[in-house]
Parts: C-alpha cells; sequence; structure tokens
C-alpha cells in the first residue's frame, strides 16, 4: 500500500444523483476528494450496486478501491478539479 495516501472509509457518503460513493483521502498532507461510480463497485463486488448497498459494498472491496487509487494515482489520472474518480 502506498503510504504517501490515506483513504477515509468510514466518511464515505452516498451520492444518489451522481450514482457514486464519495470521500476523501490525504495524498502527502493534502486533502483529496476522492470518489467510486457505482459501475466500479459492481465490478469489484460483482453484483448491483446502488444506493441502498453501495456503504456495505465499498467496506467489503475496500483494499481493491485502494488498489485503483493508487494507480490512479501513479497515471495521473485525476479530474480538471483535482479529484480522483475511478
Amino acid at each position: 500500500m502506498n503510504q504517501s495516501l490515506i483513504l477515509a472509509a468510514d466518511e464515505a457518503q452516498v451520492d444518489t444523483a451522481k450514482a457514486r460513493i464519495c470521500f476523501y483521502g490525504q495524498l502527502n498532507g493534502a486533502l483529496l476528494p476522492c470518489a467510486v461510480r457505482f459501475t466500479t463497485l459492481s465490478e469489484l463486488a460483482g453484483c448491483a450496486v446502488d444506493s441502498d448497498n453501495a456503504q456495505t459494498i465499498v467496506e467489503q472491496v475496500w483494499f481493491d478501491i485502494e488498489e485503483q487509487m493508487e494507480a490512479a494515482i501513479e497515471s495521473e489520472a485525476f479530474e480538471a478539479d483535482g479529484s480522483l474518480l475511478i
């Protein structure tokens, strides 16, 4: 695990309008907005994800989310606003 990236799973919030889970991380001490699409969660968990089960699924696949976030950072796949969205 990349020790310069710290993600806060316990503070994840469901964004129903955009079909994703949002949370913050710290990258080298800087606050970093992060989000995981329901479609990404579905791929990781192998089941359908919606606003009712998204939080539970995030907890189940958290280590996979961390790995994908780290890969996004390594490939510099930041959104225009500086956030990470996988």
